[in-house]
């Protein structure tokens, strides 16, 4: 392994823009992954490691799955906690990133899919992917978002589940017209909805559409939704955070799917 001691190294400073700058992620198509449960499962779904960077002379590679990248480095620890976010981590990798198309792939007959609508903040994305894949669903759109999905906060509150997804980022109009052309129902989340969640059939071919916490579904979805449903509340508080409400949502999905 060639070792990296110094801030000055040309292969460090990479390493600290890519984990730092959205902009330079999206110019390389790169972004950093911490951990080696993280990278297993990066590596597991099909994505190519660039390079890994390890503070510890003794790490074993034979732990990291299908190992065969040649790009190997002994980052000095101080340097490697500026990188990483627990202080436990030994391994990260710079991960190339993987092009997908929607038009690609084939759905089932009864496929769900979710639309996230302008989403926010990291922390909550990766939350909701974490919860998507633990309940047994794959396919997610992603419209007009500004926060990058591959976010070193994403990739670390969903732990790692944003590798096993199928992350699908596009424009309303584009998202629309995929849904429409393929005869998906679309419903929409809404608090002022009149229709109570249980009352929509999730078991169908459908698009279940979740917008912003700090503004509704955009309006051109609303117009384009078969329906819109509400999570039925009783307390004084009439809101929920986005990340907790798709988790409900989504859990009725399964249950009448009678995914477990």
């Amino acid at each position: 392994m060639k070792v990296i001691s110094s801030k000055n190294n040309e292969t460090y400073k990479f390493l600290v823009k890519v984990s730092k700058k959205s902009n330079v992620r999206k110019k390389n198509q790169k972004f950093i992954v911490e951990g080696l449960k993280e990278i297993n499962l990066c590596i597991n779904s099909k994505y190519e490691i660039d390079s890994f960077f390890t503070s510890s002379k003794n790490f074993d590679f034979k732990n990291i799955v299908n190992n065969n990248c040649e790009k190997k480095f002994l980052l000095n620890k101080d340097l490697m906690k500026t990188i990483t976010y627990r202080s436990s981590s030994q391994i990260i990798a710079i991960v190339k990133r993987k092009k997908i198309n929607i038009t690609d792939f084939k759905f089932s007959e009864n496929e769900l899919l979710l639309i996230l609508d302008k989403p926010e903040k990291p922390g909550n994305i990766g939350a909701i992917f974490r919860t998507f894949n633990a309940f047994g669903f794959k396919n997610i759109i992603i419209s007009d978002s500004s926060t990058e999905i591959y976010n070193p906060n994403i990739i670390r509150s969903s732990l790692g589940a944003v590798f096993c997804l199928n992350i699908f980022e596009l424009d309303k109009k584009n998202a629309i017209t995929f849904l429409q052309e393929n005869h998906f129902r679309i419903y929409g989340s809404l608090i002022k909805s009149k229709n109570i969640i249980q009352k929509i059939n999730f078991k169908r071919r459908c698009a279940i559409l979740m917008g912003t916490e700090s503004s509704s579904i955009n309006e051109f979805f609303l117009k384009n939704s078969h329906s819109t449903f509400k999570i039925p509340m009783h307390g004084d508080v009439d809101s929920l955070n986005l990340s907790v409400s798709t988790a409900i949502i989504l859990y009725e999905a399964m249950n009448q799917r009678k995914i477990y």
